[in-house]
């Protein structure tokens, strides 16, 4: 079974590494045309990564990364920008005739991961509010996270049709703060409550290559989407928010 990989830097770049830096071990679908999985990292952060890929095979086929860096790092050993990987029941192979080889094997399929987030319920929840994030206004927000050094939560709002973050933590006493406007157009209900997220999700898209990402808040289960596509890559991460 051979998996045929036209973009190799993309596939590391735009899949691989966002995952890698959820969970170590991950779970990847493969169908005719594409490679999916989803990741969660144990706190209020959840990915579902979905990459086109060409599957010379008839089903679909599920395998189990035992360490999504290791793979990462042998691939990026590779010349060869299109790659083609053989499939087995226990690896990954690679040959590129020249040489060059690696075998990369795979946890049994008993031991795949799974994320307690159903992601097809996505399509059935009613969003109430979105907007359009550019890179430049979270690299530009989180250039002030030395300042506000004891902080881990970003504190979503909105004011005259526009998006605010609040940086800081109002469950302790006497900490820094800082806010700043990161988009000026709202589409949809304004929200009358604060999103409560982890400034994580904001450091992990910061190191993909992208110009603008949209985000979208169901206010009934105060639920924060954002999507991203990437060249042949579509990202969508979920975060809840915390309780005040």
């Amino acid at each position: 079974m051979i998996l045929k990989i036209n973009n190799k830097d993309s596939f590391i770049k735009n899949f691989l590494s966002p995952v890698s830096r959820l969970i170590t071990s991950a779970t990847l679908d493969i169908g005719d045309d594409f490679v999916s999985t989803l990741a969660h990292n144990n706190s209020n952060i959840f990915l579902k990564a979905e990459c086109k890929v060409e599957w010379e095979d008839n089903n679909d086929n599920i395998i189990c990364l035992p360490d999504t860096n290791k793979l990462i790092k042998i691939l990026s050993c590779l010349d060869e920008e299109s790659i083609e990987l053989n499939i087995t029941n226990n690896c990954i192979n690679y040959n590129n005739g020249k040489g060059n080889r690696f075998k990369y094997h795979l946890f049994d399929d008993s031991l795949q991961t799974n994320t307690p987030f159903d992601f097809d319920k996505i399509n059935t929840l009613e969003l109430d509010t979105n907007f359009t994030f550019t890179k430049e206004s979270n690299n530009s927000m989180l250039k002030a996270l030395p300042f506000v050094t004891e902080t881990s939560k970003a504190y979503l709002f909105t004011e005259d049709d526009r998006v605010f973050v609040e940086l800081g933590d109002k469950k302790l006493q006497n900490t820094d703060t800082y806010t700043t406007v990161i988009s000026d157009k709202l589409h949809g209900e304004p929200l009358s409550y604060e999103l409560i997220l982890d400034v994580e999700l904001f450091r992990l898209i910061s190191t993909l290559n992208y110009d603008s990402a949209e985000i979208y808040i169901n206010s009934k289960f105060k639920m924060l989407l954002l999507k991203l596509s990437i060249d042949n890559c579509k990202l969508t991460f979920v975060s809840t928010s915390y309780k005040n």
